[in-house]
């Protein structure tokens, strides 16, 4: 009597083709697994660079705001001024780590990051 373990199982049948988005998918065949993960982190990052942007306009329109209605009330002109400069630093830090994140990809030899934002924002459109 033999065991499940003292079978002779080919090791190349067992777990199939992988799971979820990664596995063997006809629309993607003959790329690898390290080319769908790269594309989808950076569709992640596009996506994200694409909020950061309008909160950044968000921010920058609702500090504007409250700078001209704050009426020479100080808490409000500080609060104002914190609203923009944070916006204002929330913004260079997610440049900064997109720029990081490009010249990673770049050592690594991995296209990362999307050359055009604007395609996220193209598939992002309702049709």
């Amino acid at each position: 009597m033999k065991l499940l373990a003292q079978g002779g199982t080919d090791i190349g049948t067992i777990g199939g083709g992988g799971l979820g988005p990664f596995g063997q998918n006809p629309a993607t065949s003959g790329t690898t697994a390290l080319e769908q993960v790269t594309g989808a982190v950076s569709s992640v990052v596009g996506f994200m660079t694409v909020l950061a942007g309008i909160w950044f306009l968000f921010q920058l329109l609702v500090g504007g705001y409250e700078w001209i209605s704050s009426g020479g009330d100080a808490k409000k002109l500080e609060s104002a001024r914190n609203r923009l400069s944070h916006g204002f630093f929330g913004l260079v830090i997610i440049i900064g780590a997109w720029a990081l994140l490009g010249v990673t990809g770049q050592f690594l030899g991995y296209d990362i990051l999307v050359s055009n934002p604007g395609a996220i924002i193209d598939q992002l459109q309702l049709r």
